[in-house]
């Protein structure tokens, strides 16, 4: 008996600790994309450029639109990317905590010599 309580309890940690990581988890990754989007931005409009963010939002499944979107692109081609977003942390359904993010990422184009 005891080893099942013990498991139990093991189990429930690690779903705890798990629900606890995962909108950090989340907001690393939407970095990652927002740079590798500056870095597209660098070369395109950034009407194409926030297509292609919304795109690959919507593939993996981040709840981030549109609205949420800033993007700035000055003269000489830095973009500079602001998403904000807001994510919670549950276990089993009930909502611990909400959580806010703004993440930022800025490229500036780089020229190439052969």
């Amino acid at each position: 008996m005891k080893k099942l309580f013990f498991y139990a309890l093991v189990i429930a940690i690690v779903i705890a600790i798990g629900s606890a990581v995962r909108p950090y988890w989340d907001k690393y990754w939407i970095q990652k994309e927002l740079e590798i989007a500056a870095v597209y931005g660098t070369k395109n409009t950034v009407e194409n450029t926030k297509a292609f963010l919304l795109n690959k939002f919507k593939e993996e499944g981040y709840r981030i639109y549109e609205g949420d979107i800033y993007i700035d692109k000055d003269s000489k081609n830095t973009v500079t990317i602001t998403a904000r977003y807001s994510d919670k942390i549950s276990i089993l359904g009930k909502d611990l905590q909400k959580l806010r993010f703004t993440v930022t990422a800025t490229e500036r184009e780089v020229k190439e010599y052969y």
